[in-house]
């Protein structure tokens, strides 16, 4: 699948520094720019950069947003850590980098924007494509900078090339102002040419670049927002255009989402992903490899091939680990095992640390053995929580979506980076549903989620139990909507875990009609659990409710303000 990739990709990082440095002084320069299709897409290509930037998704959006949740932490010295404990500082490089890399992709697709409508093209759907993308990037950058930084004071909106001085130093705008922007964008990407045809395809499908962008995508995104400013019927109205559409499907075995050489059926479920793979051409930071691997495995574990110099072996550094707790909510006390786990030692009994749920099976390590990663020689048998045993044992889990066993690099693996998938849209549906007081349909959307994890890999089990009393084998029990918000929420906490949304679900999420679900984990849940299953070094704090503004931007700009704590 990834060949197809490759030219957009080698054009990316070739072109990109076309348009994000010093752009208006080139652009003059340069008057033969922007002048042919070939230009156009050059330029795209330069926008499309941004999304596989080490600032971005290449590393810092894997290994910062999980240490803002409630559900994973990280230990040691270096900046994960120091976020997980709260320590971080409006200075952190991750903080600063991920700021200037977003408003770097916005203005180069201001550029796009401004600029391709005066090329001359065989195709003006071709043409439309290429503006419709620039529209969904720019709205995608405000989004994710929105959620990031303007959380109380908002963020500039910058809609128009950067010319000189005198527009170089927007102001924020109020939340407000910013989503109506970011939506006018989305909608723009979602609609149609004067021929009845969409701006973007419906789906990546012949003449189209696996990793561009989409309708479905754009809808889905649109689906999204609306639920975090609570516009419930838009959000479902938004999620039921993707369902709709025909264009994706929940892969029948969850774990197969995760197996890079399944990936061609992975996409079937996926709406809008970043797409990376192996690089033999690069090493570490600068590949088009994934990093994702890396920081989410155990310390020890080869999570890729050979490296191209130095050790010979790519291991996980076990960056994030994940809280007993939330395993723990998960757990089957009485239950067999159920299925056949090659990581579960046979001689040790483990029948009353089993799951529920096929997903916890496949989401999380129990057992793995370490490995010198300059000899290739194995080493200690390590058991993460709930497993038992072993040389050392841990009272925490970790991820293990993440692995790519042909990898030539711990940072440049196959892995791709989710987004967006099909079953975000079923929860989406079912808790905007829940919210409009349509029970029994927001109970179909959520069973949607849940029959395709009761049917494990292709032996049914009798978990997760379904929600809708139509269901012979349900909970025996109509929720409250209180109890329904919860459930979507752990729900999603589950499905979705180490897909970087956990954060962004408490900080949008009520538990109720008055209290923000973050301040209920913080100031209550969390609270009441065992000492013993909460590592202390995941600290939830009222700040970390929204990240610093860059120090530098607070001081050179008079017309943005430090988000409080900072």
């Amino acid at each position: 699948m990834k060949k197809y990739i490759l030219s957009l990709l080698i054009a990316t990082l070739t072109f990109s520094s076309c348009l994000d440095v010093d752009m208006v002084d080139r652009i003059e320069k340069e008057d033969g720019f922007f002048k042919t299709e070939d230009h156009a897409l050059m330029a795209i290509n330069g926008v499309y950069s941004t999304l596989y930037q080490f600032a971005y998704h290449k590393t810092n959006w894997p290994i910062i947003l999980p240490t803002f949740e409630d559900a994973m932490f990280s230990t040691g010295t270096a900046v994960p850590a120091t976020a997980s404990n709260n320590t971080h500082s409006a200075g952190s490089a991750p903080v600063v980098n991920f700021w200037g890399t977003l408003y770097d992709g916005i203005k180069n697709a201001n550029e796009v924007i401004a600029r391709v409508p005066s090329i001359e093209f065989k195709s003006e759907n071709d043409k439309s494509r290429i503006i419709a993308e620039a529209y969904f990037l720019r709205a995608l950058y405000h989004y994710d900078l929105m959620r990031l930084f303007g959380g109380v004071n908002g963020i500039p909106i910058v809609t128009e090339p950067v010319t000189g001085i005198e527009n170089a130093y927007i102001p924020q705008s109020s939340a407000e102002k910013v989503y109506e922007s970011i939506i006018n964008d989305f909608q723009y990407a979602a609609g149609m040419n004067d021929d009845g045809t969409p701006r973007l395809p419906k789906r990546l499908d012949t003449g189209y670049t696996v990793g561009r962008v989409t309708n479905g995508a754009a809808h889905a995104l649109l689906a999204e927002i609306y639920l975090t400013l609570g516009r419930w019927r838009d959000a479902a109205d938004e999620a039921q255009i993707v369902i709709d559409s025909n264009q994706y499907e929940l892969v029948s075995d969850y774990r197969s989402l995760w197996d890079v050489d399944q990936e061609s059926s992975a996409q079937k479920e996926h709406v809008f992903f970043v797409p990376f793979f192996r690089d033999k051409e690069a090493s570490a930071d600068v590949s088009l490899g994934s990093n994702i691997a890396h920081l989410f495995n155990p310390n020890g574990v080869e999570v890729g091939g050979k490296l191209l110099s130095g050790n010979p072996y790519g291991k996980g550094a076990g960056v994030h680990r994940v809280q007993k707790w939330f395993i723990k909510y998960f757990q089957d006390d009485q239950g067999n095992l159920g299925y056949s786990d090659p990581l579960v030692d046979a001689s040790i009994d483990e029948a009353k640390l089993v799951s529920k749920d096929y997903r916890i099976e496949t989401t999380f390590w129990r057992r793995f053995q370490q490995k010198n990663n300059t000899t290739g020689v194995l080493g200690n048998i390590v058991t993460a929580y709930p497993a038992a045993g072993g040389n050392t044992q841990e009272n925490w889990g970790y991820i293990r979506k993440f692995i790519d066993p042909q990898g030539v690099n711990n940072r440049t693996n196959e892995n791709d980076m989710p987004r967006l998938r099909l079953s975000d849209m079923y929860l989406i549906k079912a808790e905007a549903l829940n919210e409009l007081g349509e029970y029994t349909e927001a109970c179909k959307a959520i069973d949607m989620v849940r029959e395709r994890a009761r049917k494990a890999d292709g032996v049914g089990r009798d978990y997760p139990k379904y929600i809708g009393m139509d269901k012979s084998d349900n909970i025996g029990r109509t929720l409250t909507k209180q109890e329904f918000r919860w459930l979507v929420f752990m729900e999603r906490g589950l499905e979705f875990a180490g897909e970087q949304k956990r954060w962004f679900d408490l900080i949008r999420m009520k538990y109720d009609e008055n209290t923000l679900m973050y301040d209920y984990m913080k100031n209550t849940f969390i609270p009441s659990l065992p000492a013993a299953d909460v590592q202390k070094q995941g600290v939830m704090a009222e700040r970390k409710k929204y990240f610093p503004i860059p120090f530098a931007e607070v001081t050179r700009n008079n017309g943005v303000q430090q988000n409080p704590g900072y």
